[in-house]
């Protein structure tokens, strides 16, 4: 009887003490996408065909209560190179910060607020078709997508539909307490129902240089257009002068989607004929939840001194031309699984 007793308290005991500990664990979420694809590319002197892992990656996030209105949040997530040709983990998004009923604050490495609503625009993400050929590309090179350095953002609840983002970040020439090449970026975005507005602005003190993007997106049944506008301006030179205008459509037919996207970027301010259009269309057959198929073509169609790519930033891969005012072209399909 003695035995069973105390049988019965520890059960009591432990019971209670599973209930204290358990709301106070942390919640920690392991996540990841696995995404290949076989490109076959022509620059205007050679054609090639090659393998991208397209930004696949692997991530672990979670969370811890403090108290009722206050929680403590994480995220490491890294990309993974599929195709074996890179065996190092490369950071993407990774943080440590405080999550309360007036917003959250969060330091570390992640998406600018201007990178993130230009994302909003594309629908075809990490293929050869990436919007980041010419979004935020200024003489071939992608300087206004960052993923920021050093940083603090703060993102507001959202309050009937609206969100603020605020970030300013150290920026990759100096420690944490140095201003050298600190970036300032801040976007207001407004969802309600089947449709979404938002603008963004950011100043890299590096570059000398500022930008702005104000995009808008609508569903309409079966499908979603999306629409953005992208200007960036340079303080004391024209080197950083240039618009963007993009398109992008998304059509639902039951376990297929169809999209494309067309993106025109105006000539730079500082040098005739350097303007480029990325135009992109796709076929995508979700056979899982997790998992899907598709097909791209996808083109960058260069003026006579521009010398844009196709693919890159979220591909991985970036196909450059051969030479200056030569389009790039290709066709590639793909599978993506998530995790």
């Amino acid at each position: 009887m003695r035995q069973q007793g105390l049988m019965k308290t520890g059960y009591y005991l432990a019971v209670l003490l599973f209930g204290l500990v358990t709301p106070t664990m942390a919640e920690v979420t392991v996540y990841g996408k696995i995404h290949v694809s076989g490109d076959y590319i022509d620059n205007g002197d050679d054609s090639d065909v090659a393998i991208g892992s397209n930004s696949s990656r692997i991530g672990f996030k979670g969370s811890e209560k403090i108290d009722n209105n206050t929680k403590v949040i994480w995220k490491l997530e890294s990309d993974i190179d599929v195709s074996g040709e890179r065996s190092d983990l490369q950071a993407r998004n990774r943080y440590l910060g405080i999550s309360h009923g007036y917003g959250s604050l969060i330091i570390g490495y992640h998406d600018t607020p201007f990178k993130t609503l230009g994302g909003k625009a594309g629908v075809l993400h990490d293929t050869i078709a990436e919007r980041r050929a010419v979004l935020g590309v200024v003489d071939a090179s992608n300087k206004f997508n960052k993923r920021s350095k050093n940083g603090v953002m703060y993102v507001s609840p959202k309050l009937a539909g609206m969100e603020v983002r605020l970030m300013r970040s150290a920026g990759e020439e100096g420690g944490s307490g140095d201003d050298d090449g600190a970036i300032t970026s801040l976007s207001v975005f407004y969802k309600h129902d089947n449709m979404y507005a938002g603008i963004a602005y950011e100043d890299q003190e590096l570059l000398d240089a500022d930008g702005i993007r104000v995009g808008a997106g609508i569903v309409l049944g079966s499908t979603k257009l999306n629409i953005l506008y992208e200007t960036l301006d340079s303080s004391d030179d024209k080197a950083f002068d240039r618009d963007v205008y993009g398109l992008s459509v998304i059509h639902q037919m039951d376990k297929w989607q169809l999209r494309a996207q067309v993106f025109k970027q105006d000539e730079n301010a500082a040098k005739d004929d350097t303007g480029a259009i990325l135009a992109g269309l796709g076929a995508f057959f979700k056979a899982t939840k997790n998992t899907e198929f598709y097909g791209v073509i996808g083109a960058t169609l260069n003026e006579d001194n521009a010398k844009n790519p196709l693919a890159g930033s979220g591909h991985g891969d970036k196909y450059k031309p051969a030479k200056a005012g030569e389009d790039v072209k290709g066709i590639s399909f793909g599978m993506v699984t998530k995790f």
